[in-house]
């Protein structure tokens, strides 16, 4: 999930040493390991998974990593909920207009008549992060501590929710991480299941995800959970979202993204329409339920970016040639040229 804009920003310290991304392991294929490795090297990486998907199959790559290894993926959780609430509407369980006050106790305040499909296409008006004093305290702690800042649960959320401010509503696409938390409880809702729940159901288990999961709590980690580190290499704790969980609450591996990347090329994911570009967004691009489309040297890429406080990754697709490149790392820098640019070069 997208944290740079999260309530505060300060300046703690002097910054680590940056750090060199680790060397290929042999891992996967070695000529896609020689095509990824200078345009990851743009930026101070550690570890990171590169996969290459085209008509022929995937390729991988690992530096500092393997097949097994675990990445939270962040913001691109918000995709799968997107494709939930696309389903949702095939299976005539909620329309695109259901307002949130239909499914959620919120009734009285400005967010009740927000519909499903502001939620989706980031036209709600709601902020990118709720403007209340719980929010800003945990934006505090991860500046200062790296901890996770989004330790709140489903009333807790609902709260936050009731006291939010819509501005702009309807009149252009403002990122929400908010609002997609609000739209993957009321989907679930609408399914009388909770999300987890719904997520292993309808998507996770059909696409055959064994190595992709939601932690709420940090009840739920194991032990020897993986950890990574921020721009400046300070170690971050992870990130389990409990009702944040629909906007960027997954971890995964690099096959199981893979996979779940091939499913969306080849239009079997659930609510593959999420996709579709339906909404002009500022700067020029194009916006889907949460996916952006962007035009570049003549080709149309389909792109989501995660980021979490110390994992970062990437989902670019050029859905006309049926090819797409997936990169995780565990070390937070930009990302989303460096798919494009990965893309472009293979």
């Amino acid at each position: 999930m997208t944290t740079a804009a999260c309530v505060v920003a300060l300046t703690v310290g002097a910054a680590p040493a940056a750090a060199a991304l680790a060397p290929f392991t042999g891992a996967g294929d070695a000529s896609l390991a020689e095509a990824a490795r200078p345009i990851l090297e743009r930026t101070p990486q550690d570890a990171a998974s590169v996969a290459y998907i085209d008509s022929s199959g995937v390729r991988y790559a690992h530096f500092g990593a393997a097949d097994d290894s675990e990445y939270e993926i962040g913001s691109i959780t918000k995709t799968f909920t997107a494709g939930l609430f696309a389903d949702a509407v095939s299976r005539g369980e909620v329309r695109e207009d259901t307002k949130v006050g239909e499914l959620l106790p919120v009734a009285g305040t400005p967010v009740a008549d927000v519909t499903l499909i502001e939620l989706a296409s980031h036209r709600s008006g709601l902020p990118q992060f709720a403007l209340t004093p719980d929010m800003a305290v945990g934006g505090i702690a991860w500046q200062l501590e790296g901890k996770n800042p989004f330790t709140f649960d489903r009333e807790a959320l609902l709260n936050q929710a009731r006291w939010s401010p819509l501005i702009g509503r309807g009149l252009v696409v403002s990122y929400s991480t908010l609002g997609y938390a609000l739209l993957g409880q009321a989907v679930a809702a609408a399914a009388h299941t909770d999300y987890a729940t719904l997520l292993r159901e309808r998507m996770l288990d059909r696409l055959g995800l064994s190595h992709t999961w939601l932690p709420l709590t940090s009840a739920d980690l194991p032990t020897d959970v993986s950890t990574g580190v921020n721009a400046q290499g300070r170690p971050q704790a992870p990130w389990p979202l409990d009702a944040y969980a629909p906007a960027g609450g997954l971890r995964s591996t690099l096959p199981d993204m893979a996979r779940y990347t091939s499913a969306l090329l080849a239009e079997t994911a659930p609510g593959s329409s999420a996709m579709t570009p339906r909404w002009d967004k500022i700067g020029g691009t194009r916006g889907g339920m949460t996916w952006t489309i962007l035009n570049r040297g003549g080709r149309e890429y389909t792109m989501h970016a995660g980021e979490t406080g110390g994992f970062l990754g990437v989902i670019v697709m050029d859905r006309a040639q049926h090819r797409a490149v997936v990169i995780q790392t565990n070390r937070l820098g930009d990302i989303e040229n460096k798919g494009i640019d990965l893309l472009d070069a293979l």
